[in-house]
């Protein structure tokens, strides 16, 4: 519901800017670099954490994560198709609480506070299209490896005067990416976008009731400037 939202948002927004911008005339786009801002969220399939001492099969479901990040694309200029290389960054993060009865209490809970950060480094190969002459749209693909590494911080509190605990764990992992999109030229230098990027990587979450596989589908809103 969230993603559906932001996309909403977004889509109206960069509706209202290309509306505003399509009766102007730019130049041809012969920009050598461009840098992004990316901001979305990323659904991942099974990123739901189970504590160890859950005596009711409680999960911690941390599959959500809003992202903010950016992009850094090396292009040649002054042609309609370019292509180069790409590197980009995106940071994640959640908070969520749940409550449950743990092994071994006698009948007393803990409530369970959690904080989930990730931190995802890719690089590889981008291409784009412009689909009109007049340079207003674009199209855009790339791919690649990427490292992610994620730490996870955990505080229970127990109702019946046990003394509480506070836990960290972290996870380094790596894999692949692909993402694409659509951009909308709204002036000289400047395109607002939407785009979507799988990831998919080998994350150990084991110890803290996890998966070892992490895979992913993230939405983002995008603001590209070239230089």
């Amino acid at each position: 519901m969230k993603i559906c939202t932001f996309l909403i948002a977004a889509t109206l927004t960069i509706s209202v800017s290309v509306a505003q911008a399509q009766y102007h005339k730019y130049d041809s786009w012969d920009e050598n670099y461009t840098v992004s801002g990316l901001l979305g969220a990323v659904q991942y399939e099974n990123l739901k954490l189970n504590p160890e001492d859950a005596a009711d099969g409680a999960k911690v479901d941390l599959a959500l994560l809003p992202q903010v990040g950016g992009a850094w694309h090396s292009l040649p200029k002054g042609e309609r198709f370019q292509y180069g290389l790409e590197a980009t960054f995106l940071l994640g993060f959640r908070f969520d609480k749940v409550n449950y009865a743990y092994l071994g209490g006698g009948g007393a809970y803990v409530s369970l506070s959690t904080s989930m950060w990730m931190f995802d480094l890719a690089g590889g190969a981008y291409a784009s299209l412009f689909l009109t002459e007049s340079e207003k749209v674009r199209i855009y693909a790339g791919g690649g490896p990427l490292m992610v590494f994620a730490s996870y911080r955990t505080e229970r509190e127990y109702d019946n005067g046990d003394p509480d605990q506070n836990d960290t764990e972290s996870a380094f992992g790596l894999g692949l990416y692909a993402r694409t999109g659509i951009e909308f030229r709204i002036h000289r230098k400047g395109m607002l976008g939407l785009g979507a990027r799988a990831n998919w990587s080998s994350v150990d979450f084991s110890n803290v009731g996890g998966s070892s596989d992490l895979t992913g589908l993230g939405l983002y809103a995008s603001y590209t400037a070239g230089f």
